[in-house]
């Protein structure tokens, strides 16, 4: 099976989450990435892990689950040959990525200025924090300063809480999506004009691009959004999270038929022409009141029942399921969303990781590259560049292969 971006050879420099989420998007549609990795640890990611078997071995959970379908190098980038081996790669790629500060990859000698040098059409993407200009653009920045610096945090929890950070590595990913589009853009732009293109990518910018629907509240109508606990974004009291006899139910019930749908369902029909609950505005106004009538009936059954006798009923509605009963699920198993991948580095029973998240009617999404041990593939690649074993064995011995 083909995949659109089969030939499109990308050199990674990037670790951690935001790059790699980006880079393993392309791989996993047929792109031959080049991960470049420090020695000896490697990527940082390859420490984070619960498993301390996985992390004797330098294959945290959170690497393997980010770099499917790549090939690794372990170069010591402060040593000049290194340095003189990436610009001999740099002729056979067509996009770079990294995630250092601003100014870094220049300082190596790998900055976009001095890579079109070598190669003009280069698609260069740069991922940082704040953005390459203004007066936080070398300030250090990982997942949690960006959530609280986007403002993620401040609509993030209960509405009398502390703010809170999503509970995974929301602006990270958001970076990592928005870096996947930008370059398969830039290389369609390439297709047609023959020209690279310089990417400045923040991730808070991406951060804020993922909240629009809310960030709305303030460029459009003048309202600093707060927080909303597990009320939506809609504000409607029904569109929230509430308590079963045994685990918690999430509803969408925005509209007035909506709203009637729910009550019969629950076996409240008398709840709309109750004058606290006749309207949005009344129920907004008694959302305690509302909340403890709903809750009531809830208490009768538990989550599982009421899930499916509300989803019969057309009500929009789910439980609260942690991640083993989402990938457990019956839904999962119709879904093409999992590979199951062989031969990792130090691992030899098969692992399984995430694919890209749509299917296509031919040549979808998919790898059957697991993810790869450090410095897996020197050999193999400083081979397509056509050094001999006595050279990449001098390599080795000097310290700049790992």
């Amino acid at each position: 099976m083909s995949r659109p971006f089969e030939g499109i050879r990308i050199l990674d420099f990037s670790q951690v989450v935001s790059g790699p989420y980006g880079t393993e998007q392309l791989a996993l549609l047929g792109a031959d990435v080049i991960k470049f990795e420090r020695p000896p640890v490697g990527d940082e990611s390859r420490s984070f892990c619960t498993s301390k078997e996985l992390l004797a071995r330098g294959l945290g959970s959170s690497f393997l689950s980010l770099n499917a379908g790549k090939r690794s190098m372990s170069l010591d980038l402060k040593k000049p040959a290194a340095i003189e081996l990436v610009k001999r790669l740099i002729p056979s790629a067509h996009v770079i990525v990294e995630n250092f500060r601003p100014g870094a990859m220049a300082r190596m000698g790998l900055g976009y200025d001095e890579v079109r040098k070598i190669k003009p059409d280069i698609v260069y993407c740069s991922i940082t924090g704040y953005g390459q200009e203004g007066p936080d653009a070398n300030a250090p920045a990982y997942d949690g300063a960006i959530q609280a610096a986007s403002g993620v945090m401040s609509v993030t929890g209960e509405t009398e809480g502390r703010p809170l950070r999503v509970g995974f590595p929301f602006s990270d990913v958001a970076a990592g999506a928005a870096t996947a589009l930008a370059i398969s853009a830039a290389l369609y732009r390439r297709l047609a004009t023959g020209k690279g293109q310089y990417i400045d990518l923040a991730m808070v910018d991406a951060t804020l691009s993922m909240m629009s629907p809310i960030v709305g509240y303030w460029l459009i109508a003048g309202t600093v959004p707060g927080r909303l606990g597990n009320m939506a974004w809609s504000r409607r009291p029904t569109s929230d999270m509430f308590k079963t006899r045994d685990g918690y139910l999430m509803f969408v019930v925005n509209t007035e038929p909506h709203f009637l749908k729910f009550c019969d369902a629950i076996g409240r029909p008398d709840l709309p022409a109750d004058p606290r609950f006749t309207d949005w505005p009344s129920r907004s106004e008694n959302v305690a009141a509302l909340r403890a009538e709903i809750e009531g009936a809830l208490a009768a059954r538990g989550s599982v029942e009421w899930e499916a006798h509300l989803k019969a009923a057309g009500v929009t509605v789910s439980r609260v399921k942690n991640i083993a009963e989402v990938l457990q699920s019956e839904q999962m198993a119709h879904r093409d969303l999992l590979l199951t991948l062989n031969g990792t580095a130090g691992i030899d029973a098969p692992i399984r990781v995430l694919n890209a998240p749509y299917s296509c009617n031919e040549d979808g999404p998919g790898t059957d590259r697991p993810p790869p041990g450090i410095g897996e593939h020197n050999g193999e690649i400083l081979r397509e560049l056509g050094l001999a074993e006595a050279d990449i064995a001098q390599l080795r011995s000097t310290g700049v292969l790992y």
